[in-house]
């Protein structure tokens, strides 16, 4: 029997070649025709269960994303240059939710806003941007992003809106933020931080421990100091790609005073858990071999090493699986003091099975954050029995999606958190039962709550390949369709849910998923029964209530909905109508969902459910 096998495809259509053809075109028709040939994540469909292929193919699928968030910056630009204001709208909107990190994009979209005349959506997209990069980053807005945002409040006289970050007048502790000052901002308290100052109880009860991780300078030991400016740039750019995959984990920066023999009692002092350190050098004529190694702060063991070696040129593809790489083992890490914490907290004879079942009755009772935490922490004992348990991963990553998708309960941290450890648990369980329908359901799921709708979808039909019975796909591709722009579809997606799922709190999400779409039809009436019969299943779902005040509103039951208003605020008495808001408007750039959606929150603002 043969060990490999080889084929030759001929006379083939590629659309790759036409789009990266395309994308280097500088006229605004070809970049169009390009932008329409990037639906999704490069070969997103096709998986071969191979290592060096699935290493080629992040390679490929990050590349094909930096070229198509170029031809979308440039197009935005030339559409806006050309007067088709909307045009360049829709490219911006598109560019941001493809890279939310990119001020670039902000930027090009906040631009074609103003200039389209929409300044009060500029200055919105301004703030969404600013959350974003504190959220993720730790860090405010660069300076040209700040310029551009107040010159468009001051434009248009609005000296009621208050911008996020430092202001223009004091712009230099921003603008010249280090990695480490990046790092050491966004850091949560270590241990000692704690002990001293105290800790406050969160909504959210079983939020995930703490691991600092130290990340030290990548040593140039190629002996050629040319080479200093390009391991430096390695550097910065791991750990900024760190931050945003890591948003758990307490990075903090280690300085380059023998960091990578500061082991021992040294390194526990200062608060480390783990520390990541790297190394760079010459291999052979031409290339580099770049040496990292996940070490054990306390014991200064060998956790993980990677070896990978490349042409200078070729650096930032490597750097990507690198950091990929090195998150999940991060992550790993992470998943498992959260199982020994559980373990330790859970009786001693507590078994798996007892763990899964005490789960799943957990969560099909309301949902709540005592009930999901609880049964997050029996997902979390039986993992730490049996590491490679598919139905305990599914099953923390669903809890995971459900504080993502309820992030009023606990702090943004600890959102950003779980929908990290969410993405990565899920994706253990799909490398050790590619076929799991419901994982892939899940992992949907995640996509959909992060504002990736594509992935979404895309893992949704895949869920429904595996298992068309499966009746929470066909309802959360519904509502995924509904943020794409496309709420028609929802209706008929949520009927064969309800005719495939029996369960009454499912039903209570169904409704309210059908009732959402509805009123973004405009179908109004249809919309209140639907949204009603929602909360008749589940009175403390405050989505269905939120949208229900501006139903009512529209239709003139001013009463009504200010009845709905200040039971709305009474159950999330903290929280300001710009935060639900912006958990609706951030995960979607359809310029069909945006037209449909904000009519909705100006009823809704009108009924002062929030200052």
């Amino acid at each position: 029997m043969a060990d490999f096998a080889t084929c030759r495809i001929q006379d083939a259509i590629v659309d790759l070649d036409a789009f990266e053809r395309l994308s280097r075109s500088q006229h605004c028709g070809d970049l169009q025709s390009a932008a329409e040939l990037y639906r999704g994540e490069f070969l997103a469909d096709f998986d071969i269960n191979s290592e060096p292929f699935q290493e080629w193919l992040s390679v490929q699928r990050d590349r094909t994303l930096a070229v198509v968030c170029d031809l979308l910056h440039r197009l935005s630009e030339l559409q806006n240059a050309a007067g088709d204001h909307d045009a360049a709208i829709q490219s911006g909107r598109r560019l941001v939710m493809l890279d939310s990190l990119s001020e670039f994009g902000q930027r090009a979209l906040i631009r074609a806003y103003a200039q389209a005349g929409r300044r009060g959506e500029a200055l919105r997209q301004y703030k969404s941007c600013a959350e974003t990069l504190k959220r993720e980053l730790g860090v405010a807005p660069d300076v040209e992003t700040q310029l551009l945002a107040n010159e468009i409040s001051r434009s248009n006289g609005a000296r009621e809106h208050s911008l996020p970050g430092p202001t223009v007048e004091d712009p230099e502790p921003a603008a010249r933020a280090s990695t480490s000052d990046r790092l050491s901002a966004r850091r949560a308290p270590s241990r000692a931080d704690s002990a001293r100052e105290g800790t406050t109880t969160p909504r959210w009860p079983c939020l995930l421990p703490n691991i600092a991780v130290a990340v030290a300078p990548v040593r140039n030991l190629t002996g050629d100091p040319d080479q200093q400016f390009l391991v430096e740039a390695f550097t910065e750019d791991l750990v900024t790609d760190l931050l945003r995959h890591g948003r758990g984990l307490c990075l903090r920066p280690l300085s380059d005073d023998r960091s990578a023999s500061d082991g021992g009692n040294r390194i526990v002092e200062r608060g480390y858990d783990y520390i990541v350190t790297g190394s760079a050098q010459t291999s052979a004529p031409g290339l580099l071999r770049v040496n990292m190694r996940i070490t054990d702060a306390a014991t200064s063991e060998y956790l993980w090493a990677g070896r990978h070696e490349f042409k200078p040129e070729d650096l930032a593809p490597i750097q990507t699986r690198i950091t990929r790489r090195i998150s999940r083992e991060l992550h790993v890490l992470l998943l498992q003091a959260a199982s020994r914490r559980a373990l330790a907290k859970s009786r001693q004879d507590v078994g798996i099975t007892e763990c899964l079942s005490e789960a799943s009755s957990a969560l099909k009772g309301k949902i709540t954050p005592e009930l999901t935490a609880q049964a997050q922490t029996c997902y979390l004992t039986a993992l730490a029995q049996d590491p490679r348990n598919v139905e305990a991963l599914t099953g923390l990553a669903l809890t995971c999606q459900t504080l993502v998708s309820n992030p009023w309960w606990g702090d943004p941290r600890a959102a950003a958190a779980a929908s990290d450890l969410g993405r990565e648990a899920v994706a253990i369980a799909l490398d050790l039962a590619p076929g799991n329908a419901v994982a892939k359901l899940i992992q949907g799921m995640l996509y959909s709550a992060g504002g990736q709708l594509e992935l979404a979808e895309r893992a949704f039909a895949q869920a429904l390949g595996m298992d068309h019975g499966l009746g929470a796909a066909h309802g959360f591709a519904g509502y995924n369709a509904a943020l794409l722009g496309r709420a028609d579809e929802t209706w008929p997606a949520i009927e064969r849910a309800m005719r495939l799922d029996h369960t009454d709190r499912r039903h209570s999400i169904w409704f309210f998923f059908a009732g959402f779409a509805e009123l973004l039809l405009g179908r109004t009436e249809t919309a209140i029964e639907l949204l009603e019969k929602s909360l008749e299943r589940n009175p403390s779902y405050g989505a269905a209530r939120l949208f229900l005040m501006a139903a009512l509103s529209l239709i003139g039951r001013e009463a009504d909905a200010t009845e709905t208003a200040a039971s709305f605020r009474k159950q999330y008495p903290d929280y300001r109508t710009t935060t639900f808001e912006q958990l609706w408007l951030s995960r979607s750039g359809s310029s069909t969902y945006r037209l449909q959606i904000h009519p909705l929150f100006e009823k809704i603002r009108n009924l002062g459910v929030a200052n």
